[in-house]
């Protein structure tokens, strides 16, 4: 970590000193033309560049970007994911049952009030995991919200014992 550091300071004053190089040999050195002082100058221009490739690049680049999330992003950056009901739908139909509990899991973190997103969760966790416990604790942030739910899933989750 404290290498990086170094390593990052390191390039920046050997970019600069190169740049430094460049603008001596280049500009101060050609009173009388000079090939091989302009040829040196090109030279340290180029590997100061190289050097200094990231910083500069950030820099250029910030005004395009900044334009671009104005454009996209008007508001700023967005608090919470996009709701998305699609994949862990998409999930379901190919059997990828893990996969489809954890989006709907996601879904409930950040959309609480989705009565479907819950109906598919308790049904994930009653029927193909058979997690009694699961369910109902689903079941119950559910009713503590006041959603309405399908009365087979809520029967489900209500009649399943834990094992």
């Amino acid at each position: 970590m404290m290498w990086d550091g170094v390593f990052n300071l390191t390039r920046w004053l050997a970019g600069i000193g190169l740049l430094g190089l460049a603008y001596h040999w280049g500009v101060k050195v050609q009173d009388p033309i000079d090939p091989v002082a302009l040829l040196i100058g090109i030279f340290c221009f180029f590997a100061g560049v190289v050097m200094m490739w990231k910083p500069i690049f950030y820099v250029v680049t910030r005004p395009f970007m900044a334009f671009i999330d104005a454009i996209f992003f008007p508001g700023g950056p967005i608090e919470k994911p996009v709701l998305n009901l699609k994949l862990p739908a998409h999930y379901l139909d190919e059997a990828r049952y893990e996969e489809a509990l954890a989006e709907y899991r996601q879904i409930l973190k950040h959309y609480p009030d989705e009565a479907e997103a819950y109906e598919k969760a308790i049904w994930l966790e009653a029927a193909v995991f058979k997690d009694a416990a699961a369910a109902k604790s689903l079941l119950k942030r559910a009713k503590r919200r006041h959603l309405v739910l399908d009365p087979a899933i809520v029967s489900l989750a209500e009649t399943r014992n834990p094992e």
